[in-house]
């Protein structure tokens, strides 16, 4: 023991060295043998001794043991007991140049800390959740794990009905202690402070979207009797405040988003409409007249911008429209329109289709809390299987073997969060109110997405998809089979699989990069000087060739195969060129294609 030196605790005191703590780690971190275990350390013992170290530390020692690990080929095991962090370089850069991707934005001390934690997180789960093929698959490029960094502990994004808060207060459990508890809103003002509130209060349990369903229908209520300038003036602390909350939180919040209508739904009509003070006054149909007033300010409130009449980056704005209120609210939404041609912020989505039905009015139709969401998105490559393909057969093939890889990833999602909602860890999401759990795991989506559509396609036909029927034909065809293996795995595995449009430019520019990298010869023809990345989800490559209105409404055969929908960017260019105004527009996508979604853009 006289040649091997103290050993410096990060709780400040030297002890002596003791191989037995690190025979008892080793098993217990790694499940090794005894047998194995004591030759580990006998090898890290006598590496100590005969390096002549003057000077020890716990990390310094695993460092040591990391390295016999390696050396003697018990991979498994090092992979087990390595520590996760960054190097202490990396660290300084980060607190002198804040993080990367804030190109511009605000670097502060809590977005720093964040983030370095965030390091942390990913790296476990990519050491310790996910098996060696899925962590390859990710890092690699087959497939992209969104949000890596909460995997371990949060469910992804959530689509609130603001009903629960209104009636039972914030928050809207008693087991909740976190906070002081406010009863029931007594007024408008309040109602809309308690669901911004919310929306800050679960991002602490959530990752990705927060969003407000229904705002106009579930605000009616308490619109009784206030003059228009007095409930516009609450809705733009509505959005002002959910604007504005990445400012009081220090770093930036996920995407949040409200939805709106002009008229009360008629599957909502004869609902128990819940007023001031969370007390039932009459049903939600009492409240028409009101629910439009609410309507309008939104549009006001988001048509003029902020103090600066610059758009508002957040919330999203989500309109609900079909052809019997286009026409009986043709003013109502010729502002919309003045909206889309300043601002471009509404997100317009039908409800006559069959999505909405199936989706939406089914939920509304039990009379449930309607709160769903997606547990956890996985993308998948598509150019690069079909770069792996000889023909399309390859192709689906590879396909249905890479969806059983991220079902087995989505299957570990769905068991962290059970067991986070067991443990306290969750404690809104967890909680139970009269209506039942207000977080329902079972009814989250497991979402698969998709990227690089029109580029998969090219590389086997030679045409993207609006250049030929043949081409088109073979994007349907792959969707299709992905969503009957969705349902397969599904049925298997009595889980929520779902295909998703779930667009993200970051994840395109990465497996773009990725694969200019493994696959340079096909990938760098498929790839313009103007744009360097591949085409989001299902849509058409976003060029001036596609003018054609009739071109845009056949990419409605992709909505109905995609669970909520494909958003379709609408260019107004477009429009222009074919001389088509943007009510007409709507008017024929109602009549004349399944588009669920639309954005307009310049």
């Amino acid at each position: 023991m006289d040649l091997l030196p103290k050993v410096f605790r990060t709780e400040g005191d030297m002890v002596d060295f003791d191989p037995t703590k690190i025979l008892i780690s080793i098993m217990k971190e790694t499940g090794m043998s005894e047998e194995n275990a004591n030759h580990v350390t006998e090898l890290v013992t006598r590496r100590i001794i005969s390096t002549n170290m003057k000077f020890l530390s716990g990390p310094h020692i695993r460092e040591i043991v990391c390295s016999v690990l390696s050396e003697q080929h018990f991979t498994q095991e090092r992979k087990y007991y390595t520590r996760i962090g960054m190097p202490l370089m990396d660290y300084e850069k980060i607190l002198e140049k804040g993080p990367p991707n804030l190109s511009g934005d605000t670097i502060n001390p809590e977005k720093i800390h964040h983030w370095a934690s965030n390091q942390i997180a990913e790296e476990y789960a990519l050491l310790r959740i996910l098996n060696d093929e899925e962590s390859k698959a990710h890092l690699y490029g087959d497939i992209f794990i969104h949000d890596l960094k909460y995997f371990d502990l949060r469910p992804l994004c959530q689509s609130w009905d603001p009903r629960f808060i209104l009636k039972y207060g914030l928050p809207p459990v008693d087991s909740w202690t976190h906070c002081c508890k406010s009863g029931p809103a007594g007024d408008l003002r309040v109602a809309i402070n308690h669901l911004v509130k919310l929306i800050g209060i679960t991002r602490g349990e959530f990752s990705g979207n927060q969003g407000l369903n229904f705002i106009s229908t579930f605000l009616a209520p308490y619109a009784k009797g206030l003059a228009g300038v007095v409930i516009k003036h609450h809705i733009q602390g509505l959005i002002y405040e959910i604007n504005q909350l990445s400012a009081i939180i220090g770093r930036e919040i996920p995407v949040t988003s409200i939805s709106s209508c002009p008229q009360v739904l008629p599957s909502l009509s004869k609902t128990p409409a819940i007023g001031p003070h969370g007390v039932i006054n009459g049903v939600y149909g009492d409240y028409d007249y009101e629910c439009l007033s609410i309507f309008n300010a939104i549009t006001d409130v988001f048509k003029e911008g902020d103090f600066y009449k610059h758009a508002f980056n957040a919330p999203k704005h989500f309109i609900y429209y079909n052809d019997k209120w286009l026409s009986e609210y043709e003013k109502v939404y010729s502002n919309i329109w003045e909206e889309v041609k300043t601002m471009k912020t509404p997100y317009l989505i039908n409800t006559n289709s069959n999505w909405f039905e199936t989706q939406i009015t089914k939920l509304i139709k039990d009379n449930k809390i309607i709160n769903y969401g997606t547990l956890q998105h996985v993308y998948l490559n598509l150019p690069r299987f079909a770069y792996m393909s000889n023909n399309e057969n390859d192709l689906l093939y590879l396909l249905k073997d890479i969806m059983n890889l991220c079902a087995g990833i989505l299957t570990k999602k769905y068991d962290i969060i059970k067991k986070r909602l067991s443990t306290n860890h969750l404690p809104i999401s967890e909680a139970i109110i009269e209506e039942g759990p207000i977080f329902e795991l079972d009814e989250q989506n497991l979402s698969i997405g998709v990227i690089g559509l029109n580029e998969a396609v090219k590389t086997l036909t030679n045409n993207e998809l609006h250049e030929d029927p043949n081409s088109f034909n073979l994007g349907v065809k792959i969707l299709r089979e992905l969503k009957a293996t969705c349902d397969e795995l599904s049925k298997r595995d009595n889980k929520k699989y779902t295909l998703n449009e779930v667009p993200s430019e970051l994840v395109n520019i990465r497996f773009t990069r990725l694969d200019l990298k493994h696959f340079p010869n096909v990938a760098s023809n498929l790839i313009s000087a103007k744009r360097n990345y591949y085409t989001d989800s299902t849509h058409y490559r976003n060029n001036d060739e596609i003018n054609s209105i009739e071109d845009i409404f056949k990419l409605g055969q992709f909505h109905g195969l995609i669970q909520n929908g494909v958003v379709e960017k609408v260019s107004l260019g477009t429009l222009i060129r074919n001389r088509i105004e943007i009510n007409e527009f709507i008017n024929k996508l109602i009549n004349n294609s399944d588009i669920i979604r639309v954005k307009f853009i310049e």
